[in-house]
């Protein structure tokens, strides 16, 4: 993914030996710490190998030389993780007739219906990957918004580290009535994170949040599990938080009023249930304009080079719907052509046949594999991804290795002869491709950011006020290879999804070729 996506969004960990009751200390630790839907998980402790990776709430440790020469901040560093998941419409010819509406409603939308029929997610979102990826502001912002209303495992904000805002704390605070809705458990959280006085005035939380990652002896203490335990709910915890009176209740408005410090009241802000509160609303612009400036920081692949925003929308989308709009402002740019998105969205465009092409040209692959013993390992199918094979796909998007496969292949091209080894290599390639494409469509980007008031060259800075900046970082995270053998999960997956979803789809879909 270095090579694809570029070193400045991608780090290498460091591969260090491990101890025993290490593992069995961390398996405890994070059980702990999981949602109920991911208990059956946990670290294989036979394994005796880890990966020392930053911590990603984080700024860089070397990024801001004002604080290796021991000058302390007291302003908080506060991280976003984002789960974008495919951002755009297959066009592949090889899918099937009886499954057309994957070319005007995405996966992540169709997939809506099955998981609230199945009970993992109570309702379903209206985030859309498309609003995300289509570098138009309003549309990338009424993105964040419906990502901050019903984030399910697409969005986790942290401040200094911890997590104070992720579907399992707002399902839990609205089941102890603590707050109404998502949007107010994280105007809740920004605002006991004091994230709107750290705009305006001196932060007075006094916390060292540039710091260097934990120390691995820390990590495994049971200090550390009730240290986070402890902080998560302190921060979602809302103090007099409860509705004004009976006319409120029934307005859907609540009084939310932020802790006193030093006798003077920080904020007053009548909430609207189901409306972003100003904390959350300027913490979404600062993560807006981040992806802007991203955007046009970083070179663009020779593929992806684009002068105008994506309007390819999903049917799902509600975006058109509603009346949202983000007031014009002189610092409010155009999106460049490059940035994490688009690098982002150009990777996950390797998959240019869908699994409905890829699963035939997999099985005949497969089969040829199978009756020659020895093959799949000596062509490094499974890696190591230093191999002849890996290095293709790892140029992928160089314009000169594009103008040769990037097209969709003929049907006679699927079905060559796979004992020549050039068409053996080149279907290799495509399901290779594939696999790297499915990592891009699953990862996270990590957006971490801190304001400062002065701007050091060695980090990306926006500028909120004058004078004032924030630094900010972006990393993807997750970026695991996907099995080569994979291709049949996600072809069982894509048809089951797309019956689910005909079946309780009552729309006329209009396809025309």
């Amino acid at each position: 993914m270095l090579p694809l996506m570029g070193k400045e969004y991608v780090r290498v960990g460091k591969v260090i030996s491990v101890p025993e009751v290490f593992i069995a200390s961390m398996n405890e630790i994070c059980w702990g710490l999981r949602p109920d839907h991911r208990l059956q998980k946990e670290i294989d402790e036979s394994c005796l190998w880890g990966v020392v990776m930053p911590d990603f709430c984080f700024l860089p440790a070397g990024g801001i030389p004002s604080l290796e020469r021991g000058k302390e901040t007291n302003h908080s560093t506060f991280s976003v993780e984002l789960k974008p998941k495919c951002g755009f419409l297959p066009s592949s010819k090889y899918i099937d007739p009886s499954r057309v509406t994957k070319f005007t409603t995405c996966q992540y939308c169709m997939l809506q219906k099955s998981k609230v029929k199945e009970g993992k997610y109570k309702r379903e979102s209206n985030y859309c990957p498309l609003d995300l990826f289509s570098r138009d502001r309003g549309r990338v912002m009424y993105a964040f918004e419906c990502l901050v209303s019903n984030p399910q495992n697409n969005l986790r904000v942290f401040c200094d580290g911890v997590t104070i805002f992720t579907d399992e704390i707002v399902q839990g605070c609205i089941q102890e009535e603590s707050v109404c809705c998502a949007e107010w458990c994280l105007e809740t959280a920004l605002q006991k994170a004091n994230f709107l006085m750290d705009l305006t005035t001196a932060d007075t939380l006094g916390v060292n949040s540039t710091k260097e990652c934990h120390d691995l002896t820390n990590c495994v203490t049971t200090e550390i599990k009730d240290c986070v335990t402890t902080r998560i709910k302190d921060f979602v915890t809302t103090k007099g938080s409860k509705m004004e009176d009976s006319e409120t209740k029934e307005k859907g408005q609540h009084t939310l009023t932020a802790d006193e410090k030093e006798g003077e009241n920080i904020t007053t802000h009548v909430h609207e249930c189901g409306n972003v509160g100003p904390s959350s609303r300027k913490f979404l612009e600062i993560l807006l304009k981040i992806f802007i400036h991203d955007s046009s920081r970083s070179q663009p692949k020779p593929s992806n080079m684009i002068n105008s925003p994506n309007t390819s929308m999903c049917r799902r989308s509600k975006f058109s719907e509603s009346e949202f709009n983000i007031q014009s402002s002189p610092d409010h740019r155009l999106f460049g052509n490059g940035g994490v998105l688009q690098n982002l969205l150009s990777v996950q465009k390797l998959d240019d046949l869908d699994v409905e092409g890829i699963y035939p040209l997999y099985k005949r692959v497969l089969n040829y594999l199978q009756s020659n013993p020895g093959l799949r390992e000596s062509l490094g199918v499974d890696g190591p991804f230093t191999v002849p094979l890996w290095q293709r796909v790892a140029s992928s998007l160089h314009s000169n290795i594009l103008d040769t496969i990037s097209s969709e292949p003929s049907s006679t091209d699927l079905n060559s002869n796979l004992n020549d080894r050039q068409n053996l290599n080149d279907a290799l390639l495509k399901i290779c491709q594939f696999a790297v494409a499915s990592t891009a469509k699953d990862c996270s980007v990590m957006v971490s950011f801190q304001r400062a008031s002065k701007k050091e060259a060695s980090l990306p800075a926006i500028e909120i006020t004058c004078g004032d900046f924030y630094h900010y970082n972006i990393d993807l995270v997750d970026l695991d290879p996907k099995e080569f053998d994979r291709v049949l999960k996600y072809y069982n997956d894509s048809r089951k999804t797309v019956e689910l979803f005909g079946l309780s789809d009552t729309c006329t879909v209009f396809y025309y070729r």
